[in-house]
């Protein structure tokens, strides 16, 4: 009887535990494995930069010019227009005529 519990148990309960462990290790070393390599891409990519390799070093890009010049298009003037007092602009206080609420229906229980 007790080889036969000691059997169930290693059914029921270790196998289930060193199958979840292994898939945790699994997880985390392919994890680990991708995030290598990222620092790897990214230390590649510095090491292959053209700016290490030329002779002169790193330089200033270079101005650019304007894409559509100063002689296309025309101006427009603008004219500032004066604020009337009548506009609906004021800051004054203005009166509200208050709303009832609207009320819902009566409860009523079902029998």
């Amino acid at each position: 009887m007790g080889t036969f519990l000691l059997l169930l148990f290693i059914i029921f309960f270790v196998v289930p535990v060193v199958r979840i462990a292994y898939s945790v290790y699994k997880v985390r070393s392919k994890m680990r494995d991708a995030m290598r390599g990222m620092y790897g891409a990214q230390q590649s990519d510095a090491g292959s930069d053209t700016r290490q390799t030329r002779k002169g070093g790193w330089s200033a890009p270079g101005e650019h010019r304007k894409k559509i010049g100063k002689d296309v298009g025309e101006y427009v003037k603008f004219e500032e227009l004066p604020a009337s007092p009548s506009s609906g602009t004021s800051q004054s206080a203005r009166h509200t005529d208050y709303e009832p609420q609207i009320t819902d229906a009566d409860w009523e229980d079902i029998k």
